[in-house]
């Protein structure tokens, strides 16, 4: 709403109580700024209470019916109620302009008439512009609220708990109602709406029925429809905004997204019941989480021109089977399809070059993982407990594998790693248990802390010369482990342990390059092998197309502290020989 809208509204309300002339120019000259307080994002939420809970006020002054009320200066030409020392109770009656400045009362503080035991009906002026959050929390015996003809925003929580509320008026004025602003007020009995806005549909008495939102609506608000029994919502064509929250916790089975929608809030489906369901491509603002928690949805379309799937759009949809999003599409934010457990293969990836942070972290189902080239960069957790894979495929181009990226996905036996991946995060294939064979191509430089450890069924490792790092235990409690490959003529210093005591007791050879052994035996962790044999002459890495190179080394003798080659690399590619 921009200053115009609301000026002319102000002057509206002036005109219809006939205030008199000054009264109304304090009105009229408000600034952009001082009725800014009236935005529902910008509603100040100030506690007006000490930290040992006493309340705190400006001024205070009595009402026509003899009772003391209180209230603080909002900016300078302004006044909201606040509590008082005393709870109120009875009826109270707000007045429009108090104190010696004949400030108008434009707004209702937070906690202002919480938990006032006895208070049963309040009739506010219609200077009235806004109710703070929780103001009129856990009333509980309160029975009826005016709030007056121009009141624009309602916080959330503002009434929850009122259990008594039967009646409370809905101005044509009133914009914004906050998250769970009417939860648990069992005597309301009909929706809240007015020409524009629906604001709340009662929670009880709907099971198992359709309810059609009247046309002319245009925003659905924040947790209109939270945990009701409808299974079937109506929307018209004339609904613009769906907002965050608006049908989280209800039993909705069946919702059909109109063409006319512009924007779905965070969360704006949760927790409900629907199975399928389509965004249209007229939606142009897409919330987090708009799906989370939806328990029973299977399918899903979105035509949307998205650039991105927000984070946790899918995360906690149990039964997700399918999703399809336009080639617009070049991000999956974090936690996007973490726990869709029967989701049995990955969509469409194609197009994306950017995975967020656990993005399909707990997606028992999937059986197979294959990374387009598009992709750099493998996040943290993002295959986390994947534990029915039993494949993944890596692109030339990747360049990182991310903490616990591939974390007990207990059914792969074989992985590769390109040579342009530099580096291996910590925990990154730990508890891979099933895997047998590890391909690690020269180029990576960096293998973090037990990258792969708890692998029971690996029974060799080979260390390309261009790692110059490696965390603790990174290949540690591996039982079959009996034979490590190394190409370096220095044996690489380790800071610690890369395997565990136990590994060493059982007898695992170390293979290094010719005339190192002597080196290696003197050298920390690595002197703690039993075995070392000079037998290591090349090393396995993949070529571009997909195969197994196999390279052998130079002859390189350390002499006098400096490293010397005596002989040129050979690389044999199928079988044939080339000469570097």
């Amino acid at each position: 709403m921009n200053l115009k809208s609301i000026l002319s509204i102000l002057l509206f309300y002036v005109v219809v109580a006939g205030e008199a002339r000054n009264e109304s120019d304090a009105i009229l000259d408000m600034s952009f700024e001082k009725a800014k307080v009236i935005f529902p994002a910008m509603l100040s939420e100030r506690a007006s209470m000490e930290a040992d809970g006493t309340p705190t006020y400006d001024f205070c002054e009595v009402n026509e019916d003899g009772i003391m009320l209180f209230y603080n200066y909002v900016e300078q030409y302004y006044c909201e109620l606040v509590a008082g020392p005393d709870k109120y109770t009875g009826i109270v009656r707000v007045p429009s302009y108090v104190g010696e400045e004949h400030l108008p009362v434009v707004g209702v503080g937070v906690y202002a008439f919480s938990q006032c035991s006895g208070l049963t009906e309040v009739y506010l002026p219609n200077t009235m512009l806004y109710l703070e959050a929780v103001s009129f929390y856990s009333s509980q015996d309160l029975q009826k609220v005016n709030v007056g003809n121009h009141l624009m925003a309602i916080g959330g929580n503002a009434f929850e708990g009122c259990k008594e509320l039967s009646s409370i008026n809905i101005p044509q004025s009133l914009e914004y109602v906050g998250y769970e602003a009417f939860m648990h007020c069992d005597k309301i009995a009909s929706p809240l709406y007015n020409e524009k806005y629906f604001f709340y549909y009662p929670m009880d008495g709907s099971e198992g029925q359709s309810y059609s939102i009247p046309s002319g609506i245009e925003v659905i608000g924040e947790g209109a429809f939270i945990f009701t029994d409808l299974k079937e919502v109506v929307i018209p064509n004339t609904v613009k905004t769906i907002s965050a929250f608006a049908f989280d916790g209800s039993d909705i089975e069946k919702v059909n997204i109109p063409n006319s929608v512009e924007t779905i809030g965070y969360k704006a489906f949760g927790q409900t019941r629907i199975k399928e369901i389509t965004v249209p491509s007229s939606v142009k603002n897409f919330g987090k989480r708009v799906f989370g928690t939806a328990w029973n949805l299977k399918k899903v379309v979105l035509e949307n021109p998205l650039d991105s799937i927000p984070d946790a759009t899918f995360n906690n949809c149990f039964d997700l089977l399918e999703v399809t999003y336009p080639e617009t599409v070049h991000k999956i934010g974090d936690r996007a399809f973490t726990h869709c457990e029967s989701l049995t293969k990955l969509p469409d990836l194609s197009n994306i070059d950017t995975l967020g942070v656990e993005v399909f972290a707990y997606c028992y189902a999937l059986e197979s993982i294959t990374i387009p080239p598009s992709i750099t960069n493998i996040p943290n957790n993002a295959f986390l407990y994947c534990s029915g894979v039993k494949n993944v495929n890596l692109p030339k181009g990747l360049e990182n594998i991310g903490e616990y990226a591939f974390y007990h996905n207990s059914k792969l036996e074989s992985i590769t790693i390109p040579s342009t991946v530099k580096s291996i995060g910590n925990a990154a294939f730990e508890y891979c248990m099933g895997l047998k064979i590890i391909n690690l191509s020269n180029g990576l430089v960096s293998i973090g802390e037990r990258a792969f450890s708890q692998l029971y069924e690996l029974e060799s490792i080979t260390l390309p010369e261009s790692v110059d790092y490696i965390g603790s235990l990174a290949f540690s409690y591996g039982q079959k482990l009996t034979n490590v490959y190394v190409y370096w003529q220095i044996p690489l210093q380790l800071t610690m342990d890369i395997f565990d005591s136990y590994q060493y007791s059982l007898g695992m050879t170390l293979h290094v390059p010719s005339g190192t052994a002597e080196l290696y035996s003197s050298s920390p962790s690595w002197s703690e092998f039993k075995n070392i044999v000079e037998d290591v002459t090349s090393i396995n890495c993949i070529d571009n197309n997909g195969k197994m190179a196999h390279t052998p080394r130079p002859t390189k003798r350390l002499v006098d502290g400096k490293i010397l080659i005596v002989s040129e690399s050979i690389t044999t590619i199928d079988g044939k020989s080339f000469s570097k």
